[in-house]
């Protein structure tokens, strides 16, 4: 399968290999909802859009809800300590807006990320910490319409032949690689509501089609045409199936937008269709993102993936909080969107996707100790504190006396920590201190460690929470990619478990 070119047999075996992957699914346990603040980074376009409706549905929940033009817009400051940010200039009237980052969900349109001043902006609120729906990596990917289609068939998710066409030679090939019939659909790399699609009859107009749009600088995508009378629109949230709605298109246009007069209505999907609906929408990344499908021959292939997803739809509503999922009824777009808010507010469904990439190993600092410890990224670690081994313990009533490295502290005991170990003795307690520590640039204060002087294979062992902190996400391929290396000698020896069968 060609990088630019999806095409022939590489769709085949994508199509065959879908059905042999499976996924265990959990059920939602009912959480009590906390209170959260909503903002909207995008170009507000008037009545009628998603940006009104969510301010509408947040009104009504009482919820405070802040729309941010990101032509206009700036932040103005940062309070790390208060975790706040103060938006300048949000409505294009000199207003200024505080930002409560830990509660605060910033859904991103489709216009906040049109050019870089807007992208720069959502990454702002991004790296900053507030909860992103979608974050900026996943909206980008759904932008484009062959980033998307490739990343769909590497997670063996069918979509149509998809060819890139970078000038007038290379046509008749792009022709080719997506089945070499007529009539094939046009496309423009980005855009969306059916804007820059076209169908041609014909070599003539299709060389035709693709010459006007390059006067333009467009980047053209050129992929097979399927003959459908409808397709369907999902939204997923968060792994789960919000909504369904058919769009049944105009007799005479062959686009299913509904701004293009295709009508909808509400659809109940198969157990097939939705088992392909999530896998494209994991595909991803996205936290809601709106997945287009279709029938052909009893195939589903996703056409589309919408990280801005629009609405003017009647969708058939589907349970979120229990699985199997069951449809619960028309829903309107209003009804939908309170569902969405409604389901943040609850906690769990608020964690962070962490994009930036640790190595399994890693070097870190701990305050008073000058040499770089050597620490594993221990993501199976659910732990209340991160182990660290050390060379010598003494508790004195509150107070934990211990060495590292031939430096000595006295730290306030604040718990005790029983680890356990499948198959393993019982493994001795752990006094619980709390530090400072450093890693990646950054300071982390009141860390808390559980202290061991038993031999180990690692020095450090980082549990989730820790890990969570850092904002990580673990490579079990690479060691030392967010700090410098640290000479293993530097660990205690450690010593092979002689039981049987380890």
């Amino acid at each position: 399968m060609k990088l630019q070119s999806l095409s022939g047999k590489g769709f085949d075996m994508v199509r065959k290999a879908r059905g042999t992957l499976t996924e265990e699914k959990t059920t939602i346990k009912k959480e009590e909802k906390t209170k959260i603040e909503v903002v909207i980074l995008g170009i507000d376009e008037g009545e009628g859009t998603v940006n009104e409706i969510l301010q509408q549905v947040c009104k009504e929940l009482k919820v405070k809800c802040t729309s941010i033009n990101v032509g206009q817009a700036w932040i103005s400051d940062q309070d790390i300590e208060k975790g706040t940010l103060v938006v300048s200039n949000y409505d294009g009237n000199d207003k200024k807006e505080t930002i409560s980052i830990g509660k605060t969900v910033v859904f991103v349109r489709r216009g906040a990320i049109l050019d870089m001043a807007g992208q720069s902006l959502t990454s702002l609120f991004e790296s900053a910490g507030c909860f992103m729906v979608n974050d900026l990596e996943s909206m980008l990917l759904c932008d484009n319409k062959m980033a998307t289609a490739i990343q769909l068939a590497s997670h063996n998710v069918a979509v149509p032949k998809t060819s890139i066409v970078n000038n007038k030679k290379s046509i008749e090939d792009a022709h080719r690689h997506i089945g070499g019939n007529f009539p094939v659909i046009i496309k423009t790399l980005t855009g969306t509501q059916g804007v820059g699609v076209a169908k041609v009859t014909d070599q003539e107009s299709l060389v035709s089609v693709c010459e006007a749009l390059w006067k333009y600088d467009a980047v053209i995508l050129l992929q097979e045409y399927l003959d459908i009378d409808f397709d369907v629109r999902s939204l997923v949230v968060n792994n789960r199936i919000l909504g369904a709605a058919k769009r049944i298109t105009d007799k005479d246009e062959f686009r299913s937008n509904v701004h293009l007069g295709a009508t909808t209505k509400p659809y109940i999907l198969s157990d097939e269709e939705k088992k392909v609906v999530l896998s494209a929408a994991r595909a991803t990344g996205g936290y809601m993102i709106g997945v287009d499908h279709c029938l052909v021959k009893d195939e589903i292939i996703i056409l589309e993936c919408n990280g801005s997803p629009g609405i003017r739809s009647h969708f058939e509503g589907y349970d979120m909080s229990d699985w199997p999922q069951q449809n619960i009824g028309t829903k309107t777009d209003k009804e939908i969107f309170k569902m969405i808010v409604e389901y943040l507010s609850i906690d769990i469904h608020r964690r962070n996707r962490f994009r930036q990439e640790a190595g399994y190993i890693e070097s870190l600092t701990v305050d008073g100790i000058d040499d770089p410890i050597r620490a594993k990224m221990d993501t199976g670690n659910g732990t209340k504190a991160t182990m660290f081994y050390v060379d010598e313990i003494k508790i004195k009533g509150k107070v934990v006396h211990w060495e590292k490295n031939k430096h000595k502290f006295k730290s306030k005991l604040i718990g005790i920590s029983k680890p356990q170990r499948a198959f393993s003795p019982k493994m001795e307690e752990r006094p619980v201190v709390e530090v400072a520590i450093e890693f990646n640039n950054k300071r982390y204060e009141n860390v808390p460690l559980g202290l061991t002087t038993d031999d180990s294979y690692s020095e450090m062992l980082v549990n989730r929470d820790l890990l969570t902190r850092f904002k990580v996400s673990v490579n079990p391929n690479k060691r030392f990619v967010l700090s410098d290396w640290t000479e293993k000698d530097k660990m205690p020896p450690g010593k092979i478990d002689k039981k049987k069968n380890l």
